[in-house]
């Protein structure tokens, strides 16, 4: 596990003259869409079609509808996977990642959602030697842009939208199908002109290439497994036991910690011990040891029982909480 310490001492006012303080973990992540699982050579396919230039572009000034706009998009299909493929490739998840910028598609017409073959496929993935493909089947861009008087002022707004079409093939013949749909707002501030307003909003080419390559950022990610910061929470009391452990904790010296915790769990300050036990769970999962973790993370909560208080009531619902996530974690450390 990767861990680094971001900051000590969140002061939390307990009624036992106790506090926590707090560290942040990277927690290894499983992928939203876990359609790449076991996947370690990557190719992306375009297999699109370009979208007609006068396609998607609604203009209204002052409430009149103009005449659309024609905006050149055969490149935003290439945005999007160029994008998909840095993306995975820096995450360092994969041993490959490459892309077939070539469209795979041999239709000319857009409307309609040309899929390639599974033997198509499979002869992709035996050609480029990988086990997986990402195909990006469709993507459809279009816009809303609009202003109009308020107050004396003048406000405008673009909206640029996307829906986007994949298939998910692995080597073998396992197929899954998803879409997506993504939406970005830019807002002016009020002006004394309609120009100005206007001159405050991105172009419509460039809004609706940068959603091109958010789309393309947004399905990488979802299909990788990530590091998200965590927080972990210890105890703090003047008990010199919890103060010796927390020395150790703060040098990484997490054995050195659980040595000077374990005797208050049975000693003589009962107010300590379920404190304790809280803190051994963390260090055990700072060692990997997710199993002695939960042990401990529940032998915390049963001695925060014995209190009866609301204060106790609540360190055992917050506890609860972290041994689901050790829980999810240890599930995965399994191949769950």
């Amino acid at each position: 596990m990767r861990h680094f310490f971001l900051s000590i001492l969140l002061v939390l006012a307990l009624p036992i003259s106790a506090q926590q303080w707090y560290f942040s973990v990277d927690e290894y992540c499983a992928a939203e869409r876990p359609l790449l699982k076991d996947s370690r050579q990557v190719l992306l396919v375009n297999n699109t079609v370009p979208q007609p230039e006068d396609f998607g572009h609604s203009i209204a000034v002052d409430g009149v509808p103009r005449e659309n706009d024609r905006v050149a998009l055969d490149q935003a299909p290439l945005h999007c996977l160029f994008t998909a493929t840095q993306s995975m490739d820096e995450s360092m998840e994969y041993e490959r990642v490459e892309l077939l910028e070539i469209s795979q598609n041999s239709s000319a017409d857009f409307y309609h959602r040309n899929q390639l073959s599974r033997s198509q496929m499979q002869a992709l993935c035996e050609e480029y030697e990988v086990q997986a493909l990402l195909i990006l089947n469709q993507l459809v861009l279009y816009n809303i842009l609009e202003s109009f008087p308020s107050d004396d002022m003048y406000y405008a707004y673009l909206q640029a939208c996307s829906q986007s079409h994949w298939t998910v093939y692995r080597r073998g013949g396992h197929l899954d199908v998803f879409t997506t749909s993504d939406t970005i707002l830019w807002e002016s501030e009020l002006s004394y002109t309609r120009q100005q307003a206007l001159r405050q909003l991105p172009s419509t080419d460039d809004a609706l290439m940068y959603l091109a390559r958010e789309v393309g950022e947004k399905v990488a990610t979802s299909l990788t497994p990530q590091w998200q910061p965590a927080k972990r929470y210890l105890y703090d009391t003047k008990n010199p036991a919890i103060q010796a452990g927390l020395q150790s904790f703060r040098f990484q010296h997490w054995d050195d910690a659980i040595a000077a915790w374990l005797p208050c769990i049975n000693g003589m300050d009962k107010k300590a011990a379920p404190m304790a036990a809280a803190n051994i769970a963390i260090a055990y999962e700072m060692k990997g040891d997710y199993a002695s973790a939960c042990d401990y993370a529940q032998r915390a909560i049963r001695l925060f029982g014995a209190w009866k208080t609301a204060y106790a009531r609540q360190q055992q619902a917050n506890i609860r909480y972290y041994l689901a996530q050790l829980q999810a974690r240890q599930a995965r450390e399994r191949g769950q």
